[in-house]
């Protein structure tokens, strides 16, 4: 790893060594299982659905579980070139040493990842090519509902939620696991767990008269699979001390559910279906699990997350109890897929007592007739009151998510979307005296299994992209307003797997060998792969995009939701006439009977919000006094490959897990007060590295540095502490030089500096000679490079360069024109700082 990680764009997403990670000993482990994320790792460690299964199967005695994600195409090529595997981030296990591999399936369009990542960890891509010796690699999560197109990869697909049945799947695996005389024998044992699909035990055909292959099961096999329900929900399991990355996450935050499922039944959208029904979490344990998790992991974000938040029924009243204290701890709160009708103008004020979160609104359609259509119940006042509330709170920047080439839509659809946006231009100039900036994002609709729209056609390429045009015609000369459309060719592909059958898989292989990878991401996705590989199968992809009848058999139809086929059918019938349906909560189950789970849905709620003590950490005595502070610490090992603006969350959470009490600036946007050096280069390593702040607290040296080690994540280490006079100058201003060294014991820097000198041997290369071609060297700033000395026993070069903010000098520039190395800075090694 040491050699392949400075050649990577963003090494630190290959490190591990986080806070919170959890490391067992692989030795004592009977059933060793890689949580698989098929995307970057920045988005993978935004998934809750991870987050919970990690902290589950790890407080199983006898598992393990370690994560890996999808590696980024230079991390790809280098493991390639040096024959090195994949592996897991915790213990660096070899991704074929595992027993399980659980790929978490969210979006279509990173199933390529799925096969790069089989590929890297040497197991074979197929399931009929695995044997015994192979670990399980099984799937679960959304698009595991319509598992057909990547059946061929998977032994088992997991359907539905998994807190009780992956325990069951690692349980009885564990009982098998060197007494089973095949593979096929642990999969007809694991077949018996509710909620699992075995694709093997099912083949595929194409009945009389159909377009799309589908399935029926060999001889012992369930008919259907019905998916897993955790119906004990209000209190189950929610991890607090969830892994803090090093390095920026999408969604960097601690994130409580506080309902799963969605009472409302948008018919465009398929989890409604999948998380059915809806439950909700009791509000006293969401407070205690959100301040636990904040406690835990130092974290200054928070969110309250749910399909639909505002149906939350105890919303207004755990926001309250939550902004008394967050508000003192200068915690921020957001609301994940707030609806406008529950943004009250009190819980708009309640959430932005701390700084201003993002304020985004999904009115999907331009028009009341289409939200019908779509039964999106949605007023046009209603989108006015939201804005309006949050214009008047200081909101001057507002995000809209709308949707193109929905059934039923007209071009007068179309306007409506501009018209919208006029009137709330006009409503942000007559609350604020000028209009808001208006971000929108448009997407192209994709009929999605377990929907009513799941037989609707999707629009051509043609005229998506003539829709695209037209909406931006009409938004032309609104300078205010940005529109970010999502490319029409990934929802073309997006919208063939999803309602794909057993060929797909052929595809996948196919493009996946011509080098699609990160289909998702629009610098990488490359059609024309895909385009071969369709035309190398013999698989048109038209054949899923169109119209689907009605009596048709589908390739999906042997997973059940819960969700009746005969409603979603009489859902399509209502939307074609534009009718709306009422949700869960406006209307009882007798008089729907729409899904299996009537007494499943709570409609009665009665709960009072319970709020234990909460003493945290406390390391020195409070006073009315600001005392100002400089802290030392080393930044060494993995911790290198963090960039500075990483470093600062890093600390700055550190400082909250240990309860130091810092202080913060004022404003809508408060933060810790905390200055920190000049930036260390990234993969260099910091051995005398400093920061202030202030506070209110006398803190003392031992306990402040044992407190602070003791919650800093693997690589910082501190290493004093001293109170600074409140007239000195700032940080910066103090420093005089900093002295840096080169390990020329690394074999890279002795190997290049060996071809620099024409020596055909390293070790016939001393550090005087090194030494004297920096001196030869002498860069343009003279003055600024102070001194040059060996240090022979540690075989080093060191480098004194005094500091200057007007002028600098990058010690790795003068290192490799000088000697002729490459990425000299990962040989690097901040010594020390000096002070004035």
């Amino acid at each position: 790893m040491d050699g392949i990680l400075p050649a990577v764009e963003k090494p630190g997403r290959y490190t591990g060594g986080e806070w919170n990670e959890v490391r067992k000993d692989p030795a004592r482990a009977k059933v060793k299982v890689a949580l698989a994320f098929p995307d970057v790792y920045e988005i993978g460690m935004s998934y809750l659905g991870q987050k919970i299964l990690y902290a589950l199967i790890n407080a199983l005695p006898s598992a393990l579980a370690e994560r890996v994600f999808a590696p980024w195409p230079d991390f790809e090529r280098e493991l390639r070139e040096r024959g090195s595997p994949l592996r897991s981030l915790e213990n660096k296990i070899p991704l074929a040493e595992f027993d399980i591999i659980g790929f978490s399936l969210l979006y279509e369009l990173n199933y390529s990842n799925i096969l790069t990542i089989l590929d890297l960890g040497g197991i074979p891509l197929r399931a009929d090519e695995r044997d015994l010796r192979h670990p399980l690699v099984i799937a679960g999560g959304p698009a595991a509902f319509n598992p057909e197109p990547v059946a061929d990869f998977f032994d088992l697909f997991l359907l539905g939620d998994g807190e009780e049945a992956v325990p069951e799947i690692i349980g009885k695996y564990e009982d098998m696991k060197g007494g089973a005389a095949s593979r096929k024998d642990i999969l007809m044992e694991l077949a018996r767990i509710p909620g699992v699909y075995v694709p093997s035990f099912y083949e595929a055909f194409c009945p009389d008269g159909g377009s799309l292959l589908t399935v029926r099961p060999r001889a012992g096999a369930p008919a259907l699979i019905r998916k897993r329900v955790l119906r004990d929900f209000s209190r189950s399991f929610f991890p607090a001390d969830i892994i803090v990355p090093n390095i920026r996450a999408v969604f960097d935050r601690v994130a409580v559910e506080v309902a799963r499922g969605c009472p409302h039944k948008c018919r465009f959208c398929q989890a409604t279906s999948l998380y059915a029904p809806y439950r909700i979490k009791d509000p006293s344990y969401v407070v205690d699990r959100l301040f636990e998790s904040l406690r835990a992991t130092g974290y200054e974000d928070a969110s309250l997350f749910s399909l639909s938040v505002s149906d939350y029924p105890y919303l207004g009243e755990t926001i309250r109890t939550l902004m008394n204290s967050l508000e003192k701890d200068h915690v921020s709160l957001s609301l994940s897929s707030l609806r406008p009708q529950g943004l009250s103008a009190e819980i708009i004020r309640d959430i932005i007592k701390v700084r201003k979160t993002g304020f985004t609104l999904v009115p999907e359609a331009g028009s009341e007739r289409l939200r019908s259509v779509i039964n999106k119940d949605l007023k046009d006042q209603d989108i006015w009151d939201a804005a309006a509330n949050a214009f008047r709170e200081g909101w001057k920047l507002l995000k809209l998510y709308f949707m193109i080439g929905l059934p039923t839509e007209r071009e007068e659809d179309l306007r409506g979307i501009a018209a919208l946006i006029d009137d709330l231009t006009a409503l942000g100039r007559e609350i604020m005296t000028s209009p808001p900036r208006i971000n929108m994002s448009v997407s192209s609709f994709i009929p999605k299994p377990h929907t009513p729209f799941q037989w609707a056609a999707m629009d051509g390429e043609e005229a998506l992209r003539e829709k695209q045009v037209y909406l931006k015609r009409l938004l032309k000369k609104k300078r205010h307003v940005q529109i970010k459309d999502h490319p029409v060719e990934n929802s073309l592909l997006e919208a063939v797997f999803s309602r794909g059958d057993r060929r797909l898989s052929a595809v996948l292989r196919a493009a996946w060998n011509r080098g699609a990878r990160f289909d998702s991401w629009g610098d990488h996705f490359q059609l024309p792969l895909w385009l071969r590989a369709f035309d190398e199968t013999g698989v048109d992809p038209q054949t899923y995009l169109g119209a689907l009848e009605r009596s048709a058999a589908l390739p999906w139809d042997h997973i059940e939701t819960g969700v009746h086929k005969s409603f979603l059918l009489a859902e399509l019938e209502k939307a074609l006439k534009a009718e709306r349906s009422p949700s869960c909560l406006e209307t009882s189950c007798g008089l729907c009977r729409g899904c299996d789970f009537m007494a499943d849905i709570d409609r009665e709620f009665k709960a009072k919000i319970e709020v234990g003590d909460r003493p945290g950490p406390d390391l020195g005595r409070r006073t009315e006094t600001v005392f100002r502070y400089q802290a030392f610490y080393g930044k060494r090992g993995q911790a290198r490959f963090v960039s500075h603006n990483d470093l600062l969350n890093i600390l700055q959470r550190t400082f909250k897990r240990a309860g130091v009490n810092a202080l913060f600036t004022k404003g809508f946007h408060p933060k810790m007060q905390m200055s920190l050096a000049p930036a260390l280069p990234l993969g260099m390593t910091g051995n005398d590295e400093s920061f202030e702040f202030k506070s209110t607290d006398d803190l003392d040296e031992q306990s402040f540095m044992a407190a602070l080690d003791r919650c800093a994540p693997d690589g910082i280490l501190f290493s004093g502490l001293k109170k600074i006079a409140p007239a000195e100058r700032s940080l910066t201003e103090r420093i005089s030089s900093m002295v840096y060294s080169l390990d020329l014991g690394a074999a890279e820097a002795r190997e290049g500096l060996a071809v620099r000198k024409g020596e055909g041997d390293p070790e016939g290369v001393t550090e005087k000679i090194a030494a004297r071609l920096i001196d030869e060297y002498r860069p343009a700033k003279p003055d600024l490079l102070q001194e040059i000395f060996v240090d022979e026993p540690g075989r080093k070069i060191v480098l004194k360069i005094a500091y200057s903010p007007q002028r600098s000098l990058r010690p790795q520039d003068v290192v490799e024109r000088a000697l002729g190395l490459q990425r000299a800075v990962y040989l690097m090694t901040r010594e020390k700082i000096y002070f004035k």
